[in-house]
């Protein structure tokens, strides 16, 4: 097939990323608005056609205070969900790491997405039966408990990338996945509300579906292995062993030279906070809106799309120009990220605007560079055998310790809902100044570090000189 060229690097499973996280994010508001109707006018037995004006562009005193009411559950609803599809997959990830590195990336690179596949296929038949209780969309996810779901995905994803990769490109490759993972979100944000005003809800989980379908396909006909001979023989038996989780734990922690395991050990800390506020701050981030700002589903989409245009140009700039061309380290971009979030998020606090909105969404732009910059790192410190035992326990970590993040901002949402709903904000601002911190930290080690590796180069080297001239000596 012709291959697609950027920065002269290779593109090809960037493709079926691209695919899935549109089909991600296409369903993800709609399914959000779905759960809020449905909570109205099934379980909390409000009018229906009162409950239609949710998120309407004009609402009335009327709707506002539905909203109020129905809002607090309808998060419950969702956090629930979250954290049920986070944490069944996240223990399947502790088997899945260590087994591609011994039979192969792409099995995992296909099954995941047929669990996706049939869970939006299931959530359009839920659609589809309007008096069922929201939380029987739950029953939706079983065929994502039951493949591995987006925690072993992505890992063994990151594995792939790393297979095919050298240290020269692998952090600018590292930018163009998350770069074509933010471009999937912008294109499933911008393109869903209108959608689904010209359609219904069941269409818009039936093209989700087919997106899914189209990735496998692509997958299983033009993605080849990257694991060079992998095994064949016991690949069942091999995948639920507790020695996986036991190689995986001793990979990670175990001794390296100078301070190579505290860094790694760092860079899975950097990461769980950064998702733990990602996915506290996103998954409020449209009844936010909702609230304070009054805005649509349209409107919504509208900005979300704006912010993944941001984050998408952000992560090339920050990746290509800031760290391959001017040859900024990994270690310095993560200051530079997290102090993009610590911004961003205090502006989203105190917007009174909207466009202030906007403007915070364009401030966090070269949050981006953050998890490419921490994998590229990690994955030049671990040798290529152990990089998917320890990016399985990275997505692990980040799968199990993120759950916090829901519940706990939540929590905070609906205590301040009534008083100032953006308080969150500033709890997501107060986490990034923390990780400012540890970035720092990382940045001091790293350099310890190295400076220590080229000293013993050097001593190394006059050793050897030294033992040459004594054996030219006695010759």
């Amino acid at each position: 097939m012709p291959e697609c060229t950027i920065c002269n690097v290779k593109i090809h499973i960037e493709v079926p990323l691209l695919l899935i996280f549109f089909a991600f994010q296409f369903s993800d508001s709609i399914r959000t608005n779905l759960i809020i109707f449905r909570t109205c006018y099934v379980t909390l037995g409000y009018n229906k056609s009162e409950c239609a004006l949710l998120g309407s562009t004009h609402p009335d005193n009327s709707t506002a205070d539905l909203e109020k009411a129905v809002e607090p559950y309808a998060a419950v609803v969702n956090m629930v969900h979250s954290l049920t599809e986070s944490f069944v997959p996240a223990i399947t990830c502790l088997f899945i790491g260590p087994w591609s590195d011994r039979f192969g990336r792409k099995p995992v690179l296909t099954i995941p997405v047929i669990g996706y596949m049939f869970h939006f296929a299931l959530l359009g038949v839920f659609a589809a039966l309007e008096t069922v209780s929201p939380w029987y969309s739950m029953l939706c996810s079983i065929p994502v408990y039951v493949t591995g779901g987006a925690a072993s995905y992505l890992t063994v994803l990151l594995c792939y990338i790393s297979d095919v990769t050298d240290e020269t490109n692998r952090g600018v490759r590292m930018g163009i996945f998350e770069a074509v993972l933010a471009l999937g979100i912008f294109l499933g944000n911008i393109s869903s509300s209108y959608i689904f005003l010209a359609t219904n809800y069941p269409t818009v989980f039936a093209i989700a579906a087919t997106c899914c379908l189209l990735n496998f396909v692509f997958t299983a006909t033009f993605i080849p292995e990257s694991v060079a001979n992998p095994e064949t023989e016991g690949r069942l038996r091999g995948l639920f062993r507790i020695t996986n989780i036991k190689d995986m734990f001793t990979t990670t922690f175990k001794p390296r030279r100078n301070y190579d395991r505290f860094i790694v050990l760092c860079c899975i800390l950097i990461l769980t906070i950064f998702i733990v506020a990602v996915n506290g701050d996103g998954a409020l981030a449209f009844l936010y809106v909702r609230e304070k700002f009054h805005w649509s589903l349209q409107q919504y989409t509208l900005y979300s799309a704006a912010h993944n245009v941001a984050w998408v140009v952000g992560t090339l700039f920050g990746t290509y120009v800031l760290h391959k061309l001017m040859k900024i380290p990994e270690t310095f971009m993560l200051l530079v990220g997290f102090t993009s979030m610590f911004f961003g998020m205090l502006m989203m606090g105190l917007a009174i605007y909207d466009w202030e909105v906007y403007a915070a969404s364009f401030t966090r732009a070269l949050g981006g560079v953050l998890s490419p910059m921490v994998r590229s790192l990690v994955s030049k410190i671990v040798p290529n055998e152990e990089v998917g035992k320890v990016f399985a326990l990275i997505v692990v970590s980040e799968a199990l310790f993120g759950m916090a993040g829901s519940p706990t901002f939540t929590a905070i949402y609906n205590a301040t809902i009534s008083t100032n709903p953006a308080i969150f904000n500033f709890v997501a601002a107060g986490i990034y100044g923390v990780e400012i911190l540890l970035a720092i930290m990382t940045i001091c080690v790293y350099r310890v570090s190295r400076n220590e590796v080229v000293y013993q180069e050097i001593v190394d080297k006059d050793d050897s000189c030294s033992q040459s001239v004594v054996e030219d000596i006695v010759s």
